[in-house]
């Protein structure tokens, strides 16, 4: 499966990232060029691009878009020369919408709805690299890293078993897991003196996995989708 390729290739390049900063970073590190600690926020889409998806959006009147919504975290840039550097980081998505039945609605015509939330935290590691000297600095990276993600209906839906009556019932629930990432990234860096700068950055995840608990059977989530941020760091 797909998810074992991102899991094998998420390993590689974290072992990469750890082998890099034992290599370099003591042999290129100068006082006053040691790292970097950075903050964003921004806004995160998942792309749904999985038969689970296709076959809840056939039958709730949403889309992918519909889960668009803020993503935060943290970062530390460990550098290990001019131009590149191991960044670790940590961050938080939980996409919320209300969605209801395409084709049905309830005896007094009204729409049938639940709450449908998707929430991800994941810790990361990638190697950066930037370019040239200027205030204004372009980068780009690739990394790996864990995922914890959580699937949750909450709200009215039809009990298809009792074909004769179709009644409507509230319902809860809910799939977890943790699974393997890897992304892409590109930003640039916009240097306000020497220990402040401010960035913007746009990011993109592999990630999928079984779905477990509740939606047992249903088959693979998946967990990949684009990222627009943008944030300060302190750079020491």
């Amino acid at each position: 499966m797909r998810y074992q390729k991102y899991r094998v290739l998420a390993l590689v390049i974290i072992a990469t990232c750890l082998w890099t900063v034992g290599a370099e970073a003591q042999g290129n590190w100068r006082p006053g060029d040691f790292g970097s600690w950075r903050f964003f926020l921004g806004i995160s889409e998942p792309k749904c691009d999985s038969q689970f998806w296709d076959d809840y959006f056939y039958d709730f009147n949403g889309s992918s878009s519909s889960f668009s919504d803020l993503v935060f975290g943290t970062d530390y840039l460990w550098r290990t020369s001019q131009y590149g550097g191991v960044l670790f980081g940590i961050s938080f998505y939980s996409g919320k919408s209300t969605l209801a039945y395409r084709d049905w609605v309830d005896a007094d015509g009204q729409d049938i709805s639940h709450t449908t939330t998707l929430s991800l935290s994941d810790l990361t590691a990638a190697y950066v690299l930037k370019y040239g000297r200027s205030s204004v600095r372009p980068y780009v990276g690739g990394g790996g890293g864990m995922v914890w993600w959580q699937f949750r209906e909450e709200g009215y839906f039809i009990d298809f078993s009792d074909e004769v009556n179709l009644p409507i019932f509230f319902g809860n629930y809910r799939a977890d897991g943790l699974t393997w990432e890897l992304f892409a990234l590109a930003g640039l860096d916009f240097r306000l003196g020497r220990s402040w700068s401010f960035f913007f950055e746009g990011r993109y995840r592999w990630s999928e996995d079984e779905l477990n608990k509740d939606f047992a059977g249903f088959g693979t989530i998946d967990l990949s989708g684009a990222q627009l941020a943008g944030g300060f760091s302190y750079n020491f």
